[in-house]
C-alpha cells in the first residue's frame, strides 16, 4: 500500500463519443466528435466521484490519444488503484482517476472543489476559441463579433503559417486587445510570426513547438513584441517551474489534463501568480464533468486571464451532465455543490457509451 488516495472498491470507465456542433481544426490535426473517457471511482464507503479524461482521437498533442488512454486505464492504472497504488505514466488518463478519487473525498464530505482548491470566483470571463483553420476570414470575422456580442471577453484564433490573414481580419472587426491567437506550435521559423507580431493581439499562444529547449524558446519571446504564452510545452508542474525560470513565457495556459489533475493544475497557477506571471484555464473540448472541473481551477485568483472554457450549448446539442451555463452577461458560471457540482445522467451517459469496463477490488 501506498500514501495515495485510499483504494476504491470498483473503478468504471467508460468511452462515449459525441459529435461536436462544430468541427475543430487546429494545426495539430482536426476533431468532428468528442471520443473521450470517464473514470468513476466508487469509494469504500459506496460514493462515486467522476473524472474526464478528454484526449484527442488522433496523436499531435501534448497528450496520450484516447486510445491510449482508454488502454492505459484499463490494463494498468485502474488495476493498480484497486490495489492502492498511486497512477503514474499516461499523464491525461492519471489525471482523470486522481480527479475521480478527489472527487469522490469531496462529495463525501460535502465540500465543493472550487472551495477545496481556495477558488473565490463563482462567474469567470471567457475566451470564445475559433477553431477552424478552413474557413474563411469573414466567416471568422462574424463568428467573432457574435462572441463579443454574447459576452465573450476576448476570442483566440487558431492559426498556423499561411493563415495569418483570418487573424488580421479578426483584429479588424473585434479590436486587437479582445484578439489572440494560437499557433499550436506550428512555426518552426520564428521569422514567420513578423506577420502577427504586428498585430497588437492580447497574447500569442505556443508560437513554436513545445520539442524546442527552454532556451530556445526564451529566444523567440524576446524577438516578439506579443507576449507569448505556453501551452504544449508546460506538461507537467516541473515543466511551469523551468520555463518561469528561463523566462520563456508571459502567459501559462493551465489545463488540468495536461498537468496531472485539478490539483497539478491550481499549483501551477499559484506558481505562475508568485512569478507574476499571467495564466489561464485553457479548454480541450472537455465534456460537463471535465468542463466543471476545470472551470473549479479556473476560478483561483491567479488566473488573471479570461477563460477558454465556455458553456456546455457551445460544443455539443446535449452534454451527459446537466450543462454548464453562463449568467445572462456572459460569465461562465463555476458549477457548484459537492465535489465538481455535475454528474452524469445515466440516460444520456448510456446513449453516448460506446464501450465499457467495470473492475472491482
Amino acid at each position: 500500500m501506498t500514501d495515495g488516495p485510499e483504494a476504491p472498491r470498483a473503478i468504471r470507465l467508460v468511452r462515449v463519443q459525441l459529435p461536436l456542433l462544430r468541427a475543430h481544426r487546429a494545426a495539430h490535426g482536426g476533431e468532428e466528435r468528442r471520443d473521450l473517457v470517464l473514470v468513476e471511482w466508487r469509494s469504500a464507503g459506496d460514493v462515486s466521484g467522476w473524472g474526464e479524461c478528454p484526449t484527442l482521437s488522433q496523436p499531435g498533442y501534448a497528450t496520450e490519444t484516447t486510445d491510449e488512454a482508454w488502454a492505459a486505464l484499463r490494463d494498468r492504472l485502474a488495476p493498480a488503484a484497486l490495489e492502492g497504488a498511486p497512477a503514474t505514466g499516461a499523464g491525461a488518463a492519471a489525471a482523470a482517476l486522481a480527479d475521480a478519487a478527489l472527487d469522490a473525498r469531496l462529495r463525501a464530505a460535502g465540500r465543493s472543489l472550487r472551495e477545496h482548491l481556495g477558488g473565490a470566483r463563482t462567474r469567470l470571463a471567457r475566451c470564445v476559441v475559433l477553431a477552424d483553420l478552413q474557413a474563411p476570414p469573414a466567416t471568422l470575422a462574424a463568428r467573432a463579433v457574435e462572441a463579443i456580442e454574447g459576452g465573450a471577453r476576448m476570442v483566440k484564433v487558431k492559426v498556423a503559417p499561411g493563415t495569418e490573414v483570418q487573424v488580421r481580419t479578426v483584429v479588424d472587426a473585434v479590436g486587437a486587445a479582445r484578439v489572440a491567437a494560437d499557433a499550436n506550435g506550428s512555426f518552426a521559423d520564428p521569422g514567420e510570426l513578423r506577420a502577427l507580431d504586428e498585430l497588437g493581439l492580447r497574447y500569442l499562444e505556443q508560437p513554436v513547438p513545445a520539442s524546442w529547449a527552454w532556451d530556445r524558446i526564451a529566444e523567440a519571446r524576446a524577438a516578439l513584441r506579443t507576449p507569448v504564452a505556453l501551452d504544449e510545452s508546460l506538461t507537467s508542474l516541473g515543466a511551469v517551474r523551468s520555463a518561469l525560470a528561463e523566462g520563456a513565457l508571459d502567459v501559462a495556459s493551465i489545463k488540468p489534463a495536461r498537468l496531472g489533475g485539478v490539483e497539478a493544475a491550481a499549483e501551477a497557477a499559484r506558481t505562475a501568480a508568485a512569478s507574476d506571471v499571467d495564466a489561464f484555464v485553457g479548454g480541450m473540448l472537455e465534456l460537463g464533468v471535465g468542463r466543471a472541473a476545470a472551470a473549479a481551477v479556473a476560478s483561483l485568483e491567479g488566473c488573471t486571464l479570461p477563460t477558454d472554457l465556455g458553456p456546455s450549448e457551445q460544443y455539443v446539442a446535449r452534454d451527459l451532465t446537466d450543462p454548464v451555463r453562463c449568467d445572462p452577461g456572459g460569465l461562465l458560471l463555476v458549477p457548484d455543490g459537492p465535489g465538481i457540482g455535475r454528474t452524469p445522467d445515466p440516460d444520456h451517459l448510456a446513449a453516448a457509451t460506446v464501450d465499457e469496463v467495470l473492475l472491482r477490488a
